[in-house]
């Protein structure tokens, strides 16, 4: 007997699609699928469609602008 597992509503708030992180980063989806390449950000595999940690991009996006700044005061 097949057994259907289902996720608390919480859980999948927290995962957010390829357009949404990329909306979050302000690139383009294109840009996101370069930066899972790269091992930059992690993902994982709902069906076939890409899903990402909203606090891990939230983090990425935290990093990258700090190190954005430091090169502006740095130059």
């Amino acid at each position: 007997m097949n057994e259907i597992t289902l996720e608390p509503e919480a859980s999948r708030s927290q995962e957010l699609t390829t357009l949404e992180a990329a909306r979050l980063l302000g690139v383009s989806k294109l840009h996101v699928i370069d930066l899972l390449e790269a091992g930059e950000i992690d993902y994982h595999l709902v069906g076939s469609d890409l899903r990402f940690d909203a606090a891990q991009i939230a983090s990425y996006k935290s990093d990258r602008e700090h190190r954005d700044a430091e090169s502006l005061v740095s130059a």
